[in-house]
């Protein structure tokens, strides 16, 4: 901190008292940006699919600041409907399953499903989901099981 004085007034500047208690409260602009780089990061990565527009929709915050039915939502691996871009990493990820289902006539149907699951970087401090599918680009992050970041570029739906 001696040697940044600016970056010592901005931490300073941040800190707050709540009940006693010395709090910090984060540069929302500075969040953003990093998020959006961690996403823009995962989208060029996982499916080779850069993307260097604003997004279309963006949201971060605690998960516990989700209703529940949202957080169940936002935990779930995703059934891929369209195959993305062939040769992304995420196409090497892909679970391709199938499940045969029974009507209560007993008639049997093969239902064949791709799953594109989390990716766990360190066990409950860093994992993510990428998505590209039906034209739209999601990218999910969670921080240490608290911090949570939907990005999407494209056709919005099923979003938080």
């Amino acid at each position: 901190m001696q040697n940044s004085p600016a970056l010592r007034k901005r931490i300073e500047n941040s800190r707050t008292e709540i009940n006693g208690q010395t709090a910090f409260i984060p540069e929302s602009e500075r969040i953003y940006n990093v998020m959006l780089k961690l996403a823009r990061g995962h989208a060029a990565f996982e499916l080779s699919q850069p993307s260097r527009t604003e997004p279309d929709h963006f949201w971060c915050g605690a998960l516990s600041s989700l209703p529940k039915d949202s957080q169940e939502i936002f935990h779930s691996v995703h059934f891929q409907q369209i195959l993305g871009e062939i040769g992304a990493r995420n196409m090497q990820r892909l679970l391709v399953t199938q499940m045969i289902m029974q009507s209560e006539t007993g008639e049997q149907k093969n239902i064949r499903m791709l799953i594109n699951d989390w990716i766990d970087v360190q066990d409950n401090q860093y994992r993510y989901i990428a998505i590209d599918d039906m034209g739209v680009i999601i990218i999910r992050i969670v921080i240490a099981e608290y911090f949570a970041c939907e990005v999407a570029w494209g056709a919005l739906n099923n979003l938080l």
